[in-house]
């Protein structure tokens, strides 16, 4: 009996040794950096997909930012590990995270008084541990950035282990104002399977009947052009048309669940297109009046969209809400392979036995 025990206590410790191992630059606390939470649907999405990659690479992500009170984001503290930055960025301390990184969406644009911390991690520019952006956007076609605003940067950015962009044309504008290379990297929303976003509409509860033809649309901004042709198709198509405003109630479990039983897509947006892309869906997009061309453009090159991306005034063809999609899925798999192992090097990843 007593060799016994002894024998149990060897094969605990080797057990306890083992995930000792096993978790050996594992399960890192990381400080996701992005925008303020809020309640629009592409910024709460990049955030849950970003979490749920870093949690599949092993790693625990913490997204991290700044929040009106009167903004609903019970979204974000229900899917994420959402920590709210009530003042600034200083409440972060040095021990709180292992790495820091610098999520998608338009973090090199200048909302607020915030910008050089979720730009640029300023409030830990003195800190030795691992930073590094994924998928930055400047927001604009050109670069609008001041000269002060470069000095900091190329500062700031001396730490960083990685930079990289979301849009093609930022390539070259950070190139030429910053003296840095980025790395071109997908949107944080198409590096994850579908059956992660099915899974948030699983008990959701709709009126639409999903044997009825409908085609769903999402505009960011409400044009007259793009309004008159949503009733066009859907009178030549003999279709309904469903849609979501972005400050209703389960908005983002309504996005999704509307899109993915769509028959074609309609949108002026981002998101709205990428989730098109995702769940294989016929659209048309449009770029609106105004509105800075490069996020959709760059999408348009990647995956070769031809005339399903349109600027607001041009002449969209009908015919295609019908065409089934054809994207390369050779080269979306190559592109998420690349961004992924972007993502693997900068969080020091090693495969796990």
């Amino acid at each position: 009996m007593k060799n016994l025990k002894k024998i149990e206590i060897v094969l605990l410790l080797s057990y306890l040794s083992l995930i000792c191992k096993k978790n050996n630059g594992k399960n890192n606390k990381i400080g996701v950096i992005g925008l303020r939470h809020e309640i629009n649907i592409g910024n709460n999405l990049i955030k849950y997909a970003i979490s749920i990659k870093l949690k599949e690479l092993g790693f625990m992500p913490y997204i991290i930012g700044t929040h009106i009170k009167n903004l609903d984001i019970t979204f974000l503290k229900k899917n994420t590990n959402c920590i709210i930055i009530n003042k600034n960025f200083t409440e972060i301390k040095r021990n709180d995270y292992d790495i820091l990184m610098i999520n998608s969406d338009q973090t090199w644009r200048k909302f607020d008084k915030h910008f050089y911390d979720y730009g640029f991690l300023k409030f830990a520019k003195n800190w030795n541990i691992p930073k590094f952006i994924y998928g930055a956007s400047i927001g604009y076609d050109y670069w609008k950035l001041t000269k002060k605003d470069e000095n900091v940067a190329k500062l700031l950015l001396k730490d960083f282990t990685g930079i990289s962009v979301r849009e093609k044309g930022s390539i070259r504008l950070v190139e030429k104002h910053l003296g840095i290379k980025p790395f071109l990297v997908l949107d944080p929303t198409l590096l994850i399977d579908k059956k992660y976003y099915l899974k948030l509409i699983r008990n959701y509860k709709s009126n639409i009947n999903k044997n009825e033809n409908y085609i769903f649309s999402y505009l960011i901004i409400q044009e007259s052009s793009t309004i008159n042709f949503i009733k066009q198709a859907c009178e030549h198509l003999k279709f309904k048309n469903y849609q979501v405003v972005m400050y209703e109630h389960n908005s983002i479990e309504k996005f999704i669940y509307e899109i993915y039983n769509s028959k074609a897509v309609i949108t002026n947006s981002f998101h709205g297109t990428i989730f098109s892309i995702i769940f294989n869906k016929p659209f048309i997009s449009f770029i609106f009046k105004n509105s800075p061309k490069g996020r959709l453009y760059s999408l348009k090159s990647i995956f070769k969209l031809g005339n399903r991306i349109i600027e607001y005034n041009e002449q969209p063809d009908i015919n295609l809400l019908k065409t089934p999609l054809n994207i390369n899925e050779t080269f979306l798999e190559l592109m998420k392979y690349q961004s992924i192992n972007y993502l693997k090097k900068n969080l020091k990843f090693q495969k796990k036995n």
